[in-house]
């Protein structure tokens, strides 16, 4: 008698919720960093008092960033052969990353003290070196997902790009809490040109990551069968569509255009908080739906 026997073998994911949030730190991080050397290296004299708080968050959330790494380590204690010379791979955007993870926060510190004594030729000096380490320090966490051939959520060119302008998105809309809470506060109240700034930033950048979506969405649909499935998948998942994409695209974009709402600071810092969530939530789509369609 011959009979088909199936088999469903369950496969463990091997990464836990650290994974996304590392890669919210170091978006929060690299976004809130640019933001600060906007007027200490480019010069635009609006963001002058934002330029040391936002430096002092990126620092902070940057060193949040390793933690969540070495907090998914099997053996945590081990974090600092990926330091070591000898075991650097040159193949590997993650041997980069972790040079990268060394060098930026100690570059932005002494940014921070250049800052805090005023002394703004070091300063513009240090923020040109260190604007670099802010870009790569997040965009190598897209090429980590790029070059993975066998996952075709991950598989994509758009994802060093997006990654990037979702860290920028981040990182001003979580300075534009900072300044509302500043402006709450300090006996001299920021510029409304400031505010007014910021708005357009994010305005852009949400479009700019829409297209991405877009894009990321039609190139999986024609691409092949683990592609369709993963976007269709992606579709039906309420945090990626109704989350990450409605709540934390649409629905802020929308705050941020309309007359009657872009001009009060309340629906600033909702469109504001809306937007960081759904950052929060892209990374987390980006991890946990790759690894939710089975390899092939």
């Amino acid at each position: 008698m011959e009979a088909a026997v199936l088999y469903n073998v369950p496969h463990e994911i091997p990464w836990k919720v650290y994974i996304p949030l590392y890669f919210y730190f170091t978006g929060l991080s690299a976004g809130s960093f640019i933001l600060s050397t906007l007027s200490t290296v480019f010069g635009i004299k609006r963001f002058k008092p934002m330029a040391l708080p936002a430096a002092i968050i990126s620092l902070v959330l940057l060193l949040l960033a390793p933690a969540c790494l070495i907090l998914d380590l099997n053996q945590p204690l081990r974090f600092w052969h990926t330091l070591v010379p000898e075991y650097f791979n040159r193949t590997s955007a993650l041997s980069y990353g972790s040079w990268l993870l060394t060098f930026y926060p100690l570059a932005n510190l002494i940014y921070i003290y250049f800052i805090f004594v005023k002394n703004d030729h070091i300063t513009k000096i240090l923020g040109t070196i260190t604007v670099p380490l802010a870009i790569f320090v997040h965009a190598y966490t897209g090429f980590a997902f790029a070059l993975v051939r066998a996952r075709a959520w991950w598989h994509s060119a758009l994802m060093p790009g997006y990654f990037l302008t979702s860290a920028l998105l981040s990182g001003i809309a979580l300075l534009l809490i900072v300044a509302l809470i500043m402006d709450r506060y300090r006996r001299e109240k920021l510029e409304p040109e400031l505010y007014k700034s910021l708005r357009l930033m994010m305005i852009g950048i949400l479009l700019v990551d829409l297209f991405w979506s877009g894009s990321f969405w039609l190139t999986l649909l024609v691409s092949t069968a683990d592609g369709y499935a993963s976007i269709m998948y992606a579709l039906h998942e309420k945090s990626y569509v109704w989350g990450e994409f409605v709540a934390g695209m649409l629905v802020p974009l929308v705050i941020l255009v309309l007359p009657w709402t872009r001009e009060k600071k309340s629906w600033l810092c909702l469109a504001s908080l809306l937007i960081i969530g759904g950052v929060f939530l892209m990374r987390y789509s980006v991890v946990f739906i790759g690894f939710a369609i089975p390899l092939s």
